[in-house]
């Protein structure tokens, strides 16, 4: 009956402290990503980002959702300065990234503008090399940004290339990789 007691009273404590320690792990590991993400506002220089560090879906989303897209972009109009904010996330395990920002569509609308670029880092610790593809997709809707958000993190770069080929294509460029 002693050894029965005993047991009574280590198990529970056991449990907790298993399940502690299970949730510990579990805490430290949720951000361990290849993920990046990085913020353009509309108060820093041209081309300046600020790094937002190691991201997974749900951060991104939120930090997509925290802008408020139709102020910023209206704001920036009304001033002539057009130096609208950016959310980039970069893949890290394959140099790919993928930018958000807005683009003028008609005179009393916004587009959102989508870039899918290439992140190539240099031995030399030079800047790394980047090319972006820029689509207009010629709404205000902030549904296919959020599926395209969700896509880069499934790593389903098939289905981005084909949402972007329903797309217009604004421009291929070199970018540049500024960070303050």
């Amino acid at each position: 009956m002693r050894n029965l007691t005993k047991i009574l009273i280590l198990l529970p404590i056991l449990f907790f402290a298993c399940k502690n320690k299970t949730d510990k792990n579990e805490n430290t590991n949720e951000m361990k990503t290849d993920f990046i993400s990085r913020i353009h506002k509309t108060d820093y220089e041209t081309d300046s980002y600020k790094l937002l560090g190691k991201t997974d879906y749900k951060k991104h989303l939120t930090d997509f959702n925290q802008i408020n897209w139709s102020d910023e972009y209206w704001k920036e109009y009304r001033d002539l300065t057009f130096n609208f904010p950016d959310l980039e996330v970069l893949d890290e395990k394959n140099g790919k990234y993928l930018s958000i920002s807005m683009a003028p569509n008609t005179d009393d609308t916004f587009q959102f503008s989508i870039g899918l670029g290439n992140h190539k880092e240099n031995a030399s610790g030079e800047i790394p090399t980047r090319t972006v593809k820029l689509y207009g997709t010629e709404s205000e809707n902030k549904e296919l940004p959020k599926k395209l958000i969700q896509l880069i993190f499934d790593r389903n770069y098939e289905q981005i290339e084909n949402e972007l080929n329903k797309l217009f294509l604004l421009d291929e460029i070199e970018d540049l990789y500024i960070n303050q």
